[in-house]
């Protein structure tokens, strides 16, 4: 039986029982602060590659796990990853990445302000958590060669910090050797 909404809305008239609801207090805005974690920013041939900078000693990651030189039609892997995470690992963790993929013109390619998570630290590492997923790029032949950038901001939800990270690399047109025997350079991040 349908129920007569002018009916319904004189008998709320009337009723003399109803209080206005007071206001829920808003909740006071979150303020992020400079952390003292890294973000990083990799850019490898495989999922090997990941795991053997993460196991890595500290004094050796700033030259590795970063490709410069990339060419069409292969799978490049780009994890985000935060260093120096000086909390516990047993305490409960909510990372997010907010990603910037900018073409050598400029444009932005692909932009997601949650495109990856923690999941769980590596036991093995503690202090060094690998983002998931892990973002992948495959250029096409007819893709503008040039600089690409790949920006995040890694934010922790949990302790209000943030840092961020910007890397550079080129899509060459050549072959995959090319490609493989450049060498890396240190990142260019920022802690925030």
């Amino acid at each position: 039986m349908p129920h007569n909404l002018t009916k319904l809305r004189k008998m709320d008239a009337g009723c003399s029982a109803r209080q206005p609801r007071p206001r829920r207090p808003s909740k006071p805005s979150v303020v992020l602060e400079d952390s003292l974690v890294k973000a990083n920013v990799l850019i490898t041939d495989s999922h090997d590659a990941i795991e053997k900078w993460v196991l890595m000693p500290e004094a050796d990651r700033a030259g590795a796990g970063r490709i410069r030189r990339v060419t069409p039609g292969k799978k490049y892997y780009l994890p985000f990853v935060v260093t120096d995470y000086p909390w516990q690992a047993s305490e409960r963790m909510t990372l997010t990445a907010h990603v910037r993929f900018i073409s050598p013109a400029g444009k932005i390619l692909f932009e997601s302000p949650t495109f990856s998570r923690t999941i769980a630290p590596d036991p093995r590492s503690p202090s060094v958590i690998v983002l998931n997923p892990v973002m992948d790029v495959t250029f096409d032949p007819d893709d503008l060669p040039g600089t690409y950038t790949i920006r995040v901001t890694v934010t922790d939800h949990v302790h209000s910090a943030y840092a961020k990270a910007d890397e550079q690399f080129q899509l060459i047109q050549g072959t995959r050797e090319e490609a493989v025997n450049t060498p890396a350079t240190a990142s260019r991040t920022e802690p925030r």
